[in-house]
């Protein structure tokens, strides 16, 4: 909600930084964005438009539309993304806890899809907006805030419609974003080779001599919600249902390596090793050396799950 907020983000956040787009690009679809271009095409050439088509000939409904849901849309900036550059809806509802965030993105979503609705939800009790079924159930880095799991998966297999998809980019990786102890290795490594003014950290301007971490206990008590199952979900939500498709993308170095330090890369020799923690970290992917933290996934419905 902040005024400068993507200012801060682009000091702060790995994915503030304009090039991580073709980074992630080439992890999840294996080419750069201008070739192959990002998830949301991805997902309207691969997965929407095809379904719309699939469900218009079993319906006789010539032009149908697709119903999604999606959750934890905040202030609704990625549903109107999505909306503007042609994904097939034609009923999106929108569900987010904070009805200030709500509000923020009934206003960005006016005029952008014929049937729209705004829900205030609440991951540790879903069942309280009904168990409408949608063509598609959307998330985009929200899941992973959910703590009763066990409870969330039944109620989102309810709310798929029959032929319908689950579809999201989320946070799969150690919960509380914590590090394993051979990642920890490596980017410890990583850091101490970083030249003095790679290390400030552009919240305290200090220069940090080791990376620093934060505990589960901190990550905790800044946001409680903040994955607090994460690790479990991975392994939860990809057993119950069937997988359409899972595709990396990033984040299991560069999230830590460029926290609070986005900004400090602005030489021409900066962004020459911007790019080489780049390649490495999707190499280190693409060889299943380095689990990957985010992932893309599209989902079906489960015959598992009342």
């Amino acid at each position: 909600m902040a005024e400068n907020w993507e200012e801060m983000r682009s000091l702060t956040d790995w994915m503030g930084i304009p090039a991580m787009h073709d980074h992630v690009a080439e992890l999840h679809t294996g080419s750069a964005r201008a070739v192959g271009g990002d998830w949301v095409d991805h997902s309207l050439h691969r997965h929407l438009r095809p379904l719309a088509e699939r469900l218009a000939a079993r319906d006789g409904a010539p032009g149908r539309l697709l119903s999604m849901v999606s959750f934890g849309c905040g202030t609704g900036q990625i549903e109107q993304a999505v909306l503007s550059r042609g994904w097939p809806v034609g009923r999106i509802v929108c569900r987010e806890y904070d009805p200030a965030l709500l509000g923020r993105a009934r206003d960005n979503l006016q005029g952008l899809c014929p049937d729209q609705a705004f829900q205030q939800f609440d991951y540790n009790n879903p069942e309280a907006v009904g168990d409408e079924a949608f063509d598609v159930a959307f998330f985009c880095h929200s899941m992973h805030h959910c703590t009763d799991i066990e409870r969330f998966l039944p109620f989102l297999n309810r709310v798929v419609a029959l032929d319908g998809v689950i579809l999201g980019l989320d946070y799969f990786g150690p919960s509380r974003l914590q590090i394993t102890h051979d990642t920890k290795r490596l980017l410890d490594e990583m850091f101490e080779a970083f030249p003095e003014h790679l290390r400030v950290n552009l919240l305290t301007r200090e220069v940090e001599p080791a990376l620093v971490i934060d505990t589960a206990a901190e990550v905790a008590r800044a946001d409680p919600s903040e994955a607090p199952r994460s690790a479990d979900l991975r392994s939860l939500l990809f057993s119950s249902f069937p997988v359409q498709e899972v595709s990396p993308m990033g984040g299991t170095l560069l999230r830590t390596l460029l926290a609070r330090r986005a900004g400090n890369f602005r030489s021409a020799g900066d962004h020459c090793i911007l790019k080489l923690l780049m390649i490495l970290e999707r190499e280190l992917i693409r060889s299943g050396r380095l689990s990957s933290d985010n992932l893309y996934f599209v989902l079906g419905r489960s015959d598992r799950l009342n």
